[in-house]
């Protein structure tokens, strides 16, 4: 699936691998932990390049439903932009 970021990538947007529930759930508690510790498992288990990989952790939801960058606290579904600021949140459901 390609996501689109307004603030990050205007034009071109980036693929990101399907990721299982399992994936999810261990990228979300390892970005807690150290995002530059997530950005190498991607870049290792799911062959993203450095800054697709980067710009997959910041867009992975501290909380689900919360926009990362304006607090905007109704956001219902997976990949998708914020209605606010239009940034772009993973906001996986797990």
């Amino acid at each position: 699936m390609i996501v689109k970021c307004k603030n990050c990538f205007p034009k071109e947007g980036i693929e990101v691998p399907v990721f299982s529930q399992t994936d999810k759930l261990r990228l979300s508690e390892m970005k807690l932990e150290s995002a530059i510790r997530t950005v190498k498992c991607l870049m290792a288990d799911y062959k993203v390049n450095h800054q697709d990989a980067k710009f997959i952790v910041t867009h992975i939801n501290v909380s689900y439903g919360k926009c990362n960058r304006c607090d905007f606290d109704k956001l219902d579904r997976e990949y998708l932009n914020c209605p606010k600021c239009e940034a772009l949140n993973f906001n996986w459901k797990i």
